[in-house]
């Protein structure tokens, strides 16, 4: 089976301090050391970063090799963090879980690479969740990445299905993995307005605007969607980037952007 050199990667807040120690530890335990895992620690809506925690997850990540936190000072929405997720990745292939998940095997990587040899997918649902999924760069880049007007967090998985199965023409695919459970930690307390299991407000008002949600449209999910907005382009430059990274010191070995 083919080695496919993975990143993993998780978002996270100061409520989730000690849900996401454990994971990363049961992760680095159960796998071992031979890939990078990226953190991406989100700010708490319209309140200072709280340097205590700051420092605590500093000194946390320290102990763990190949751990590279990243820091928003100030609140930025599940889009743009799993956008980054893959956008600071140093590999193609990306997964990404959430930190209120049990990891609880250790052949859930080899389970993946295995899947990926076998379909050659390269987005894809585990368990039939998007609370740990697979994407590559460059898939992610053809579909348009997850859209930021999605300014909070929710809906995030609607949008981006509609958007694979347009492009694709097909149904979004999913792979059983045995050893990962969703925690879905909803309960823990936040200052954000919510709609339901603690999810903000302003992201279902959003794609209600982006969507027509009826009858003859899309069926994704539990819904069928019709497209009102049209899709910005985002992060244009990140394949040129991507393709031409080794060839900082070979400028005539340049290759054209890639759409």
């Amino acid at each position: 089976m083919k080695d496919i050199p993975i990143t993993v990667s998780i978002v996270t807040f100061k409520e989730r301090k000690e849900l996401v120690k454990k994971l990363i530890t049961n992760i680095r335990s159960l796998e071992g050391e031979g890939f990078d895992l990226l953190l991406m620690v989100n700010g708490n809506n319209e309140e200072e970063m709280d340097d205590e925690y700051r420092v605590e997850m500093l000194n946390f990540c320290s102990t763990v090799k190949r751990c590279y936190p990243y820091f928003y000072p100030e609140f930025k929405s599940l889009s743009k963090l799993w956008n980054n997720c893959v956008v600071f990745s140093k590999t193609n292939y990306n997964f990404i879980i959430c930190d209120d998940v049990s990891y609880k095997d250790s052949e859930i990587l080899t389970n993946i690479r295995s899947h990926i040899n076998k379909t050659q997918e390269e987005f894809f649902k585990v368990n039939n969740e998007f609370s740990f999924f697979v994407v590559t760069k460059e898939m992610l880049h053809r579909v348009g990445y997850f859209d930021e007007r999605l300014i909070a967090h929710g809906n995030e998985d609607g949008d981006i299905i509609y958007r694979y199965q347009d492009l694709m023409k097909k149904d979004f695919p999913s792979v059983r993995i045995s050893g990962l459970e969703n925690g879905a930690c909803y309960d823990l307390q936040s200052n954000l307005v919510d709609y339901t299991h603690r999810k903000p407000t302003v992201n279902m008002k959003i794609m209600n605007q982006k969507y027509e949600i009826g009858t003859g449209g899309m069926e994704v999910m539990t819904a069928q969607l019709k497209k009102r907005w049209p899709d910005e382009k985002q992060y244009p430059y990140e394949m040129f980037i991507w393709k031409n990274k080794h060839n900082i010191q070979k400028f005539s070995e340049l290759e054209t952007p890639y759409e």
